[in-house]
């Protein structure tokens, strides 16, 4: 073995004998080193962040952006805070009412006089949830004179297999508090026993915007009567592409709609007519 080449110095915390450097080839241990400097290398690239390098906040990781953002000096238990006021539990109609009385007492085995009611312990739940299953039988039969058969038909209204209570429901789930279609499924199926495709529960939503069309209509030529509107935008995406989520509010209503557009090509007649010509005279300005 060749000996080792005496201006290599031996890194004290390597924690490698004296003895065996020195007996260490010199090329062997010019790679030793080069590679340990790659390796701190890496790991200080593996540490950095916006907080000690010159990388945007958006290249941190999930880890290292909670951390930045909720510091230790900062974290509490959990509940309110000290003088945060209570809120207290309503007090509901009740559907019934069961009166508990004292037992006699023991003194003398004689019932209690004079009862009054002190506390009142409120007890909410569901009631047992059971789908109510309307079957229409329509029936068929024949004219005695000329033998023509005649069928009977559904009212309009029950037409679509589903009442208007469950409709509502489902319009709810999916649009306000934009619950998938797969967990309205599910929800429809574990809490109410109600079996629905996907397709049905879409019919559904369609019935029910169908229904509100009306009424956002009438919101709509509200806000545009209204001589001050506040306006504002935000992206939303519909069906994985971005359109622009606008929004006029005044005292009396909000009113929003969806737009392909965030630019000047959003205040189409059909929009905001009147913020159009406000738009064009400030720019003309």
């Amino acid at each position: 073995m060749s000996p080792a080449h005496p201006s290599t110095p031996l890194p004290p915390e390597l924690g490698i004998p004296e003895s065996d450097w020195q007996r260490t080839p010199a090329t062997v241990r010019d790679e030793f080193l080069s590679l340990l400097k790659r390796v701190d290398a890496l790991e200080s690239r593996l540490h950095r962040d916006s907080s000690n390098s010159s990388h945007p906040p958006s290249r941190d990781s999930a880890a290292q952006k909670h951390e930045r953002r909720v510091k230790p000096t900062e974290r509490r238990k959990p509940g309110a805070k000290p003088g945060h006021p209570g809120h207290q539990q309503t007090l509901l109609e009740p559907t019934s009412i069961i009166s508990l009385f004292p037992e006699r007492c023991g003194c003398s085995q004689s019932e209690v006089m004079a009862l009054t009611a002190y506390l009142t312990h409120q007890v909410i739940e569901l009631p047992e949830i059971r789908p109510e299953v309307t079957h229409w039988r329509l029936h068929q039969g024949q004219c005695p004179s000329c033998g023509k058969l005649h069928k009977a038909s559904l009212p309009p209204d029950q037409t679509t297999g589903f009442g208007p209570r469950l409709t509502a429901f489902v319009g709810e789930m999916s649009g306000i508090v934009s619950v998938s279609r797969s967990a309205v499924q599910d929800l429809c199926a574990s809490v109410f026993s109600i079996p629905l495709s996907k397709g049905a529960i879409q019919k559904m939503v369609n019935r029910v915007s169908e229904t509100l069309v009306p009424h956002y209509e009438a919101i709509g030529r509200v806000a545009r009567a209204a001589p001050v509107n506040h306006l504002d935008e935000t992206s939303w995406f519909m069906q994985g592409v971005r359109h622009w989520l606008w929004v006029m509010t005044n005292p009396l209503v909000a009113y929003f709609q969806i737009h392909r557009t965030r630019s000047q090509a959003a205040f189409e007649p059909e929009l905001f007519p009147q913020i159009k010509s406000i738009y064009y005279n400030l720019s003309s300005g």
